[in-house]
């Protein structure tokens, strides 16, 4: 959601009041009893822990300096302690509270100027604009001269939507100074809500030639730029503004805004924690901020500050689906989101047709969708865990099939039987296939053991088909051949051809 909002330059700077002069409460103690019944002892008290805080963390007990005021408020102490107690109720962020206070002091003492600006602001920011325009009013009317009393009247009766008064009024300030560049400024702010852009920055840029250091007529330029759609004379207006005043309200809220558009979370919580630190019971600033820190990605704290919101207005129906969306789109906590809707349900008056329900379906929905991503994922990561524990067990047997080719190429190698150059590629493979269970890569298991099945079986066929070897011829010893073989064969012949000579014949001639 976006927001712009026009300076109302409503109430001026929120100061302490009643600190006696010259001492310091910060020394003083006080008895229980004292605390029980003294209102000037509960306001003291409220003082002392306002103006010393902690010496280690520097942060100052908000919540006791509270408590001591309303004490003192209750016990009769007067306006100035219901003043701060609304003070530091809205410290706290407790805007409803600080109405309250605020209210008690301006019915104590209704010239109580500051309590009465204060109260007509913290009812500006809850809306309530025409009650506030009458605080305004009643402070104008007792002081005619006071011209910015007036201008106060006439910002807070454009944000009541009161034009034709707002202009008349404007005019009244005008005869009596023509140069007051804070009517001017309300005038611009007047003319947007109209529509009227021209006017608009016509009076704005009137309004700075009056007084260029109004970091409100800035802001208000800044506005018209960006209806106009011309962001970056927007930006550039609204930086100028906080330039001249860095805890300027609007400015810091309506650049936090532009930059939440464009996704600068940084820049946006930057504006927001400087509006909630010029306004902590500004529960829009507070959005603003929680919004952003959900971009930054700190879910925690943008929790944390929904939950603020909703403890400062329980009827704010934006923190509550905020606070859903949150943990059904972020954290995923979907039961949590559940319970801000239905807190939401419980605390308001809804009909069966309201929003909240189809967020809820919305809300089972994905936490549906998600369960069923879960178990998913949950059956991946376990065939997963199946698939590598299987890998792991081939790796293992991956070694002994190695082993196995190995024995194979070494006797069956030198034979013939399996040529050199499938001896060469196998022996390769088989190098591989050991380096890859020496780096223990699971993923190639498979593809390495169904490799050397194939090379195997190849080897297997190879020798299979392979002829066997031919026998070695004896070769007999020379007597044997002699006698057995051809000496046989002449005798033989002789024997039954012509007559052997004797042995002491001689030779025939």
């Amino acid at each position: 959601m976006r927001m712009i909002t026009i300076s109302l330059a409503l109430a001026g700077a929120i100061m302490l009041s009643g600190c006696p002069k010259g001492s310091s409460s910060s020394s003083t103690s006080w008895s229980e009893e004292e605390l029980a019944s003294n209102p000037a002892a509960n306001f003291h008290k409220g003082l002392s822990l306002v103006q010393n805080p902690d010496k280690k963390t520097g942060e100052i007990d908000y919540v006791g300096a509270y408590a001591a005021f309303s004490k003192s408020s209750d016990l009769g102490g007067g306006a100035k302690a219901s003043y701060n107690a609304g003070w530091t109720a809205e410290r706290l962020g407790q805007s409803v509270d600080a109405e309250k206070h605020y209210r008690k002091a301006v019915e104590a003492d209704a010239s109580y100027q500051a309590a009465a600006f204060s109260l007509a602001r913290v009812l500006a920011e809850q809306g309530k604009y025409t009650e506030a325009a009458d605080i305004f009013k009643t402070n104008a009317d007792a002081n005619p001269e006071d011209l910015g009393a007036r201008n106060e009247y006439i910002s807070a009766l454009i944000a009541a939507g009161n034009m034709e008064l707002a202009i008349s009024e404007s005019q009244a300030v005008l005869r009596k100074d023509p140069k007051n560049a804070e009517v001017y400024r309300n005038l611009s702010g007047l003319y947007y809500a109209q529509n009227n852009y021209s006017m608009s920055q016509l009076t704005a840029e009137k309004a700075l030639a009056l007084d260029d250091s109004d970091a409100g007529v800035y802001n208000n330029m800044g506005v018209t730029y960006l209806i106009q759609s011309n962001e970056a004379q927007a930006i550039e207006k609204f930086k100028t503004a906080l330039k001249l005043n860095s805890g300027h309200f609007e400015a810091n809220m309506n650049l936090g805004y532009t930059a939440l558009n464009s996704g600068d979370y940084l820049l946006a919580m930057t504006c927001f924690t400087a509006a909630t630190e010029t306004n902590p019971g500004s529960n829009d600033a507070i959005m603003g901020l929680a919004v952003a820190t959900r971009g930054t990605g700190d879910y925690k704290v943008a929790g944390q500050l929904y939950d603020q919101i909703i403890a400062n207005d329980p009827d704010n129906v934006s923190a509550y689906f905020n606070a859903a969306t949150l943990n059904e789109m972020y954290t995923k906590d979907f039961s949590k989101a559940l319970k801000y809707l239905q807190a939401y349900v419980d605390s308001h008056n809804v009909g069966p047709t309201d929003d909240v329900y189809a967020l809820m379906q919305r809300v089972n929905d994905a936490k549906a969708a998600e369960d069923e991503k879960k178990r998913i994922e949950a059956e991946r990561k376990k065939a997963e865990e199946d698939r590598r524990k299987r890998n792991e067990e081939v790796l293992k047997g991956i070694t002994t099939k190695v082993a196995s080719m190995q024995g194979i190429l070494d006797v069956h190698g030198p034979t013939g039987c399996i040529d050199p150059g499938s001896v060469e590629e196998v022996s390769m493979v088989l190098e591989q296939a050991l380096m890859i269970v020496e780096i223990e890569e699971v993923d190639m298991a498979p593809d390495i053991d169904q490799m050397l099945d194939a090379y195997n079986a190849a080897l297997g066929g190879a020798i299979e088909n392979c002829a066997p070897a031919p026998a070695a011829e004896e070769v007999p010893a020379p007597e044997a051949a002699a006698t057995e073989g051809e000496g046989a064969d002449t005798a033989e012949t002789a024997a039954e051809g012509e007559e052997a000579p004797p042995e002491d014949a001689a030779p025939a001639e």
